[in-house]
């Protein structure tokens, strides 16, 4: 299991060993292990803490009022999860954290990073943190991109074409697997099986489990 150490941690990044421990301190920080399927926010709780995954993977899913579930994002070693409603702890989460696998996360009290103050390493934090925070609203706005279409063939066009961008290749690996997909798609996984088989018959693409070759670029 990938274990990423606080120095590798993106919050972290431009602290000396001093800075860190002192913000270790004054944010106390506590470690959490998780076992896979475990709730370690729940929608309609407020999150006093921002969460850092050292190791494992962790889903930020939305579930509807009739059980439907929307997967929104998820955080691998060395992301954060709910650093905005740890930012805003009065409003209740919209959404849960759940453990894809198993893993460690470390808990960091908002509060105390955003207090005024002219520490080194609360400054070098909070423009870690705001960069984070932008990267992540560029990255809801790219979702916004491919849950537009209405047709399956188009969210999947859409999603594999940002994929493809990202990677520089018409190769790429896939961050989820089928359910997972769907679920970040908001399609029914059997609908999404059917017509990544289409196109593949078509000739538009090749997936094996995770890998996807795109083809006929243009028609994409």
């Amino acid at each position: 299991m990938e274990i990423c150490q606080l120095p590798d941690v993106p919050l972290f990044r431009g602290l000396t060993e001093a800075e860190a421990e002192t913000a270790i301190t004054a944010l106390r920080m506590r470690r959490k292990a998780f076992a896979k399927g475990e709730i370690l926010l729940e929608a309609g709780q407020c999150a006093p803490a921002l969460g850092v995954v050292l190791a494992g993977c962790v889903h930020m899913e939305h579930l509807d009022v009739w059980g439907s579930k929307t997967l929104l994002g998820q955080a691998g070693p060395g992301d954060l999860f709910a650093e905005t409603y740890a930012c805003l702890p009065e409003e209740p989460l919209l959404v849960s954290a759940v453990a894809a696998e198993g893993g460690e996360a470390l808990f960091l009290e908002t509060e105390q990073l955003l207090q005024c103050g002219c520490e080194p390493w609360r400054w070098k934090m909070t423009q870690n943190l705001l960069r984070i925070a932008a990267r992540k609203n560029l990255n809801l706005a790219q979702r916004s991109l491919y849950t537009a279409p209405k047709t399956i063939r188009g969210r999947v066009t859409a999603y594999f074409s940002v994929l493809a961008r990202r990677s520089g290749s018409a190769r790429f690996t896939l961050p989820f697997d089928r359910q997972q997909l769907a679920d970040h798609l908001g399609v029914d996984r059997s609908a999404l099986s059917n017509a990544l088989s289409q196109m593949q018959k078509e000739g538009l693409l090749v997936i094996d489990k995770r890998e996807v070759e795109l083809k006929q670029i243009e028609e994409l």
